[in-house]
């Protein structure tokens, strides 16, 4: 008989054999609701801990970041011969380069680039007093607060201090060397020369200055801190040509933020899997020996010690399966909650998805295979009939 079976299994590919285990150990899983369900849900809250905190920890990141754009760029590149003192008062010295070069930039460099912003400053006659007028391209505008702002042709946003010394408001006109603009609107105060400033769309100021495709200014926001560092590595070829002003947009400070989360985050992944592993010990431990004389019976109805073995190890790939992605899910809705003004895809990763649901299963299979190993090949089979 035993011949017989031996043969008829050798037939059996190891696919059809493993599909059909894993049929088996699932009706198995069905037939012990209490135990399955029990399992899988201690599995997704050890899964779900660690997770919301890797996923709080992006919607945060993502936080800073917004909240230091909205203060500023970290890079800002000038003419030779410009500091940083000469930008802050906005006397630019009448020193321009062509735009071209903000184009060859752009492209080169765009991976290390979330938003670049090119701008021409000089100072004009507005309603006989000399001011700084700055020229910007609204339609990709990433700055705040003048994403916020679309002037149309022969319409400008002025400053907060400027529209007071103008003694100006919404809709009212003005003229800048001679031509009538409209007021569109006035920015809140930045605490900066943008306070004093009156700002038209790029193209404009370059025809009205005669600077045609002339600027004098290209903000850089980084990717994030790490091509911060690249991107000032990379400008050095354009040393000759430009000045690079650092801004210290506070990317120390986003890199204190991430390495303070990654420190929290191991030390919870490592606790979580160390408890995951416990609990499969625990679990797998009790079903193997409480199924000794169910074990004994189906081997010596001729099922093959393989088989055995597959049954007794797929029932955990189906707990730590099902486990690790209710866990990751519910890791998902609380950081929804707890940061609802954050968009979904910030905090979803494909990526790191499939590693936790990778990572758990390895975890099961690894600390459930000597169990099963030992009591399939190591123990007397038919002891226990």
């Amino acid at each position: 008989m035993e011949h017989s079976q031996t043969e008829k299994d050798s037939k059996i590919s190891p696919v059809r054999q493993t599909s059909f285990s894993l049929r088996l150990s699932w009706q198995e899983l069905k037939g012990r609701k209490i135990v399955f369900y029990i399992n899988v849900i201690l599995v997704a809250l050890l899964i779900a801990i660690p997770v919301s905190l890797d996923l709080i920890g992006k919607a945060r990141k993502s936080s800073v970041e917004t909240r230091i754009d909205y203060i500023g760029p970290s890079l800002i590149l000038v003419p030779r011969g410009i500091l940083s003192s000469d930008l802050v008062t906005a006397q630019m010295k009448g020193k321009t380069y062509s735009s071209s070069l903000f184009d060859r930039i752009n492209q080169r460099l765009g991976l290390y680039i979330r938003n670049a912003e090119p701008r021409l400053t000089t100072r004009m006659l507005i309603n006989g007093r000399k001011l700084p007028v700055t020229g910007i391209n609204f339609q990709k505008v990433y700055s705040y607060p003048f994403r916020e702002y679309a002037p149309a042709k022969r319409e400008a946003v002025l400053g907060k201090v400027a529209a007071e010394k103008l003694i100006l408001k919404r809709n009212d006109s003005l003229l800048i060397e001679g031509h009538s603009f409209t007021v569109a609107g006035i920015i809140p105060t930045t605490g900066g020369i943008e306070d004093a400033s009156v700002f038209l769309s790029l193209q404009e100021l370059q025809e009205l200055s005669g600077q045609q495709n002339g600027i004098n200014e290209i903000r850089l926001f980084p990717e994030s801190a790490s091509a911060y560092e690249e991107l000032k590595l990379k400008l050095d070829e354009y040393s000759g040509t430009i000045n690079i002003i650092d801004a210290y947009r506070g990317d120390t400070a986003e890199k204190d933020v991430d390495s303070t989360l990654l420190v929290y985050q191991r030390a919870l992944y490592t606790a979580a899997f160390i408890l995951i592993a416990l609990c499969i010990m625990i679990s797998t431990y009790i079903n193997l020996d409480g199924r000794k004389a169910e074990i004994s019976t189906i081997y010596t109805l001729g099922a093959a010690q393989g088989v055995i073995f597959q049954l007794l190890t797929l029932r955990t790939l189906w707990i730590t399966l099902l486990g690790s992605i209710s866990g990751y899910f519910i890791a998902l809705s609380v950081t929804l909650n707890q940061a609802g003004q954050v968009p979904f895809r910030i905090i979803w990763s494909t990526q790191s998805f499939l590693e936790v649901v990778l990572a758990t299963m390895c975890l099961g299979m690894v600390v459930t295979i000597p169990f099963a190993f030992y009591s399939v090949f190591k123990r007397d089979l038919i002891a226990h009939l």
